[in-house]
């Protein structure tokens, strides 16, 4: 969020714990939080790491610095109609713009956009998203080597889309 607001975002980081002892549930708990803001937002961003699966890289190497890679997710909220539907075609366009973004900065840092059929709080507006940085076998300094890419590509992409 740091980075966010040094490019001069007005940055809400919420971080309230959702999981807590259940985590099936825990979207039900966030979209209430989302719900308890006064005013809507430009930008939803669920900020994750993944977890580690056969096939992905341990990390992106790009001169002596060494990146976890970044993954965004949309949701098409197949059971879902109306105003409870998340606007899939947005959000799966600005997903590809920004990681189109983030590639033009580090080649390859952000993987390709992940599409599934749960909603992951994107009814909530547009442009929402949900970024992995990294997974569970990534260093911390990996994740924090890629966030100057990130926000770099998100400030492009949303005046883009201004």
């Amino acid at each position: 969020s740091a980075l966010l607001r040094e490019k001069g975002y007005d940055v809400t980081h919420d971080v309230t714990d959702h999981e807590q002892d259940d985590l099936g549930t825990a979207y039900v708990r966030s979209n209430e939080t989302l719900n308890g803001y006064a005013e809507p937002f430009d930008l939803y961003i669920d900020l994750h790491r993944d977890a580690y699966s056969e096939g992905l890289a341990r990390s992106l190497k790009n001169g002596d610095t060494e990146y976890a890679q970044i993954m965004l997710l949309v949701g098409r909220g197949d059971a879902y109609a109306g105003d409870e539907a998340p606007d899939y075609e947005g959000n799966l366009a600005f997903a590809q713009q920004l990681t189109q973004n983030i590639n033009r900065r580090i080649d390859g840092l952000c993987r390709n956009v992940t599409v599934k059929k749960g909603r992951y709080n994107q009814q909530i507006g547009t442009p929402a998203l949900l970024i992995e940085v990294g997974h569970n076998l990534n260093t911390l300094q990996q994740a924090l080597n890629s966030t100057p890419a990130l926000a770099d590509a998100l400030d492009a992409t949303y005046r883009e889309n201004r």
